[in-house]
């Protein structure tokens, strides 16, 4: 798998792509409890709140996706759209100090997030052959779900010496900084 990866630009690019999200952006979900303490003020109800915003988003995102699946032509630019919208909503919800509106904005990160997972799945299937497909799936997998536990610890102690608010915004800034990068510099993701 790795021989291929390191052939094959455009999966490399999407593996990459894949660690940084999971590094970068897929902690907020960690710091969900501290940000509706100390940010908000409040306590255990605005966190479920919080929480469940994001899961109403993210079925919102993944209906719309099945239900639209057939006429979507260029999902390297929507999942590239979704990767964008999902750094900069992160970036507005570090700036939010109201609770509506943080639920407001964590639904809609919710959605740009699944749209930006279930298209890069998507990609990553068609584009490998057929008797690499399983194990490219399961390095995705490994990449996908091993990096997040990294990146909650690399959020907490930056958290802990910056605050909850810059540590959020920086990794919605790496995210969306990503993905632009990858926009520009390979250009065949656009057209997939």
């Amino acid at each position: 798998v790795l021989t291929y990866l390191r052939r094959e630009r455009l999966m490399r690019v999407l593996m990459v792509l894949t660690a940084i999200l999971s590094v970068f952006g897929f902690p907020y979900i960690a710091m969900m409890p501290v940000f509706a303490r100390d940010v908000l003020h409040s306590g255990a109800t605005s966190y479920g709140a919080l929480t469940s915003s994001i899961g109403i988003g993210a079925v919102i995102g993944a209906l719309a996706i099945a239900l639209r699946s057939a006429r979507i032509r260029k999902r390297g630019r929507l999942m590239l759209l979704g990767g964008s919208a999902f750094g900069v909503l992160l970036i507005l919800f570090s700036a939010s100090r109201m609770l509506a509106l943080s639920m407001v904005l964590l639904a809609l990160a919710g959605c740009a997030m699944i749209v930006n997972n279930s298209l890069m799945n998507t990609l990553l299937q068609t584009s490998a052959p057929d008797h690499l497909r399983g194990r490219i799936m399961g390095f995705y997998s490994f990449v996908f779900v091993g990096m997040a536990p990294f990146g909650a610890f690399l959020f907490g102690v930056v958290a802990e010496h910056t605050g909850v608010p810059t540590t959020l915004a920086a990794g919605g800034a790496i995210v969306l900084l990503s993905v632009i990068i990858v926009a520009w510099t390979v250009p065949e993701i656009r057209t997939q």
